[in-house]
């Protein structure tokens, strides 16, 4: 069975990994490397109630994200065309946050 567009896309360029608001603060303020504390910092800077979705480079720059309370009002909008390989419009609206990732990430040629 083929894999859809979105698992696609994670396996070919994305490291996927989620955690806590507590522990990014944990992380953020006792951290021994400047770097992780950093990109924990930028994380928190960037992140919105309940759930955000970020694409962001090794030192914690955010380049594009995704609120899921956005991703849902996106979705009663109806705006979205569902298209080949995608189940439904939550699916095309997740695969074009993470594009919109990538795409600034080639702007910066990384």
């Amino acid at each position: 069975m083929e894999s859809s567009p979105i698992v696609r896309l994670l396996n070919e360029k994305f490291v996927s990994s989620w955690t806590l608001v507590a522990e990014l603060k944990n992380i953020a303020a006792n951290a021994s490397e400047v770097e992780v504390t950093k990109a924990a910092k930028c994380h928190l800077d960037s992140y919105k109630f309940p759930v955000e979705s970020m694409v962001s480079l090794p030192n914690g720059t955010v380049l594009s994200r995704m609120n899921a309370n956005d991703l849902m009002e996106g979705n009663s909008n109806g705006h979205i065309e569902i298209s080949p390989g995608f189940e439904d419009d939550l699916g095309v609206m997740y695969y074009q946050f993470l594009e919109e990732g990538l795409a600034k990430a080639r702007e910066l040629q990384l």
